[in-house]
């Protein structure tokens, strides 16, 4: 129990160049933030054999290293559950694990399953962990947020739109690329909300306005 059992490594990528690799290499890699992804190397390695189980026998100790839940029979298959490091639709598939709680198919969204989060609590990725908590805080705008962001807006639109983002995201302290990628999951808008193109700042801040939350 405890013991690392594997490290994963390779290709630091936004989500945006991450998606122009196969969906095979893909496939090999792991999330390691709302938008940074390690690729996994062009040949497989003997971690990139380590398939998903909903009742693993291994855990996530940080963002890139999985160490042993219990001790693990010799021959027996090393597994984790892809919920503690995934939140992206990238691998999503039907399972196939044979457990009695097995939930028949993994998503990215999985990390917001109660059950999950109670389980495996502290076990989460480091950006999971923080992304649910952050969940548990975040709050629609009041009418006096909506008063301040419309009011600052034309002087500053990303500055008044990144202090509203931090409200409804649960994240204050989150910097304005942070808070896009949590927000927007189109990766040419969430681009385009990057170089604060006008157009999709002012949609972003009609939204706000109107139902003040994402």
């Amino acid at each position: 129990m405890g013991t690392i059992v594997a490290t994963f490594g390779g290709t630091f990528l936004t989500e945006v160049d991450f998606e122009t690799y196969p969906s095979e290499r893909r496939n090999r890699s792991i999330q390691i933030d709302i938008d940074q992804f390690i690729l996994g190397p062009e040949s497989r390695e003997p971690g990139d054999s380590i398939n998903h189980s909903c009742s693993p026998n291994c855990q996530m100790r940080n963002a890139t290293q999985l160490i042993a839940m219990r001790d693990i029979a010799v021959d027996e298959e090393l597994t984790y559950d892809y919920a503690t490091s995934d939140i992206s639709q990238y691998d999503e598939f039907e399972c196939a694990c044979g457990s009695d709680n097995c939930r028949v198919r993994v998503t990215g969204n999985d990390w917001m399953n109660p059950e999950l989060q109670s389980r495996y609590q502290n076990i989460f990725s480091p950006y999971v962990q923080r992304k649910i908590k952050a969940a548990q805080s975040a709050r629609a705008l009041t009418k006096r947020d909506v008063e301040v962001l419309m009011n600052s807006y034309d002087a500053n639109p990303q500055q008044a739109l990144t202090h509203a983002l931090r409200v409804v995201t649960g994240m204050p302290n989150a910097s304005w690329r942070s808070l896009v990628a949590q927000v927007s999951t189109a990766l040419e808008h969430r681009e385009l909300l990057y170089s604060a193109d006008q157009s999709c700042l002012d949609q972003l801040a009609e939204q706000l306005n109107e139902r003040r939350i994402i």
